[in-house]
């Protein structure tokens, strides 16, 4: 956080001072993200929040519940704490030469945005590549942003909601009032969060990683717990017994209206969606995303609050120096692993026993507490994993997860592949497997990822990036980072 904000020298990370663990873990991460993502190659993304399909049985339904419970919402997750990490080993590395670290940092960040633009719009929709780019500001908000000024700003923003709210009350539409009050809390959010960095340095990062996380998925496991509670035609009743004048009944018939028209809307994505990417052209395709990119930023940017709170307890590893020396802390990820596991799957289980698919038109309370406890469960789960993998790097099973660490060099190479392989399969303007049964998605993951791994070590044999990678590197540092081996060179 002392890091100089000049740039000059900072280079990037040589082979041997990698952290081998962390090329393991987003090794297993990819294969997790990728089991997960296969669903949606096939599927609308648009039909993102519905849950498991409905009509769906037999063994497609055990592949589909099973990714369900043991994989879904663990990876992301899992994703953006190596993120954390990166962002953290990259800050102290800075910090240890006298380098600066901002003007690199920001170029790594804005490389990432765009790379997640292209790659939503020209090849899948489900990216999060551009979240992640928002979140890394985010990052550097609190990291190089003073409080106060993140205050002042926050509470410049709520007088402005509230003079706009009395002036609409009182008859008088000057603006609308709730983007302000919107920005406005988000500002007094990362308020809180710089104040705590500057308070506690490390520690700081670990309570208000688990804060950004943890309280958006605890309100909505209360709200969907409100909700199963209370009959959709009991909320229906008190709202039309509550609306007493005109101009009141006059509201409540619009709010009726735009759910109606949202609701409209939606299904008409999803049938778009399903005939373009199963029927259409490329050109269509690309032409949809593009309208659907600039549709759901306001969504990246709710998403990414969650993602910064992964980051900084991602940073928080490295900070602490337990991922940095993880041999040294087996005893934490011993406890990690069998807490974590058991809680999360735990409340994964519990998940699915109250609701894996949410229907339409119907009280939607009980999926929204279903998916509460899961994302709730989700956080500890993904720590347990990584624990488990750590340990088992660490120990007899290390030569089962060891050839994991290549694939987890070109992470990003290798999950902008998969999306490109995965389209060109499935996808109407390539071999046109649209709709591939779940059953065959999970083999189908294990082959085109084992394949991954042998060609990653192929690579990483004779070069020393990946080839986004190396791109990514080029722009970060402003300079062309040698690709071969020397000795590749030498032969």
């Amino acid at each position: 956080m002392n890091a100089s904000m000049s740039d000059t020298g900072l280079k990037p990370v040589a082979s041997n001072e990698r952290i081998v663990t962390l090329d393991v873990i987003r090794g297993f991460a990819l294969l997790g993200i990728f089991l997960m993502n296969i669903e949606w190659f096939n599927r609308p993304l648009s039909d993102l929040d519905a849950g498991l399909p409905a009509g769906v049985s037999g063994i497609d339904y055990w592949a589909g519940w099973f990714v369900h419970v043991f994989v879904r919402g663990k990876f992301w997750t899992m994703f953006s704490l190596l993120f954390g990490m990166g962002f953290a080993v990259m800050l102290t590395r800075a910090e240890h030469a006298g380098r600066g670290f901002f003007g690199p940092y920001l170029r790594r960040t804005l490389a990432l945005a765009v790379i997640g633009a292209l790659h939503f719009i020209f090849i899948w929709m489900g990216d999060i590549l551009f979240s992640y780019a928002t979140g890394a500001a985010l990052l550097m908000v609190v990291f190089y942003t003073r409080p106060r000024i993140l205050f002042i700003l926050a509470g410049t923003l709520g007088l402005l909601a509230g003079a706009f709210g009395l002036a609409e009350f009182l008859g008088h539409e000057l603006a609308p009032w709730g983007p302000f009050l919107g920005f406005g809390i988000a500002l007094l959010v990362l308020a809180c969060v710089a104040a705590a960095l500057r308070r506690w340095p490390v520690s700081g990062m670990r309570g208000a990683g688990l804060a950004l996380y943890l309280l958006p998925f605890l309100a909505m496991t209360i709200g969907g717990a409100v909700m199963t509670v209370t009959p959709p035609q009991a909320r229906e009743q008190a709202a039309e017994q509550a609306a007493k004048t005109p101009e009141q009944k006059k509201e409540l018939a619009e709010q009726k209206e735009k759910k109606l028209e949202r609701r409209k809307e939606h299904a008409q994505d999803i049938a778009d969606e399903t005939r373009l990417m199963s029927r259409g052209t490329y050109a269509e395709a690309v032409a949809w995303r593009a309208e659907q990119f600039v549709k759901h930023q306001g969504q990246t940017v709710g998403f990414a609050v969650i993602v910064l709170g992964m980051f900084l307890l991602g940073a928080w590893f490295i900070r602490s120096g337990v991922m940095t020396n993880p041999a040294a802390h087996l005893d934490l990820f011993r406890k990690l692993a069998w807490f974590g596991i058991p809680l999360g799957l735990g409340m994964s289980l519990i998940s699915a026993s109250i609701a894996v698919t949410h229907v339409r038109d119907q009280n939607d309370g009980p999926y929204q507490l279903a998916m509460g406890l899961a994302m709730l469960g989700n956080l500890p789960a993904c720590l347990g994993y990584i624990s488990a993998v750590v340990l088992m790097f660490h120990g007899r099973l290390r030569r089962w997860v060891a050839p994991l660490a290549p694939a987890g060099r070109m992470a990003l190479t290798n999950y902008l592949g998969t999306s490109v392989i995965c389209t060109l399969v499935f996808y109407g303007y390539g071999l046109g497997y649209w709709g591939l049964a779940r059953a065959w998605q999970i083999p189908f993951v294990f082959a085109v990822f084992g394949v991954q791994v042998l060609l990653s070590r192929w690579w990483l044999a004779r070069f020393r990036y990946g080839p986004m990678e190396w791109l990514w590197r080029s722009v970060t540092y402003l300079q062309i980072p040698r690709m071969r081996h020397l000795e590749a060179q030498a032969a």
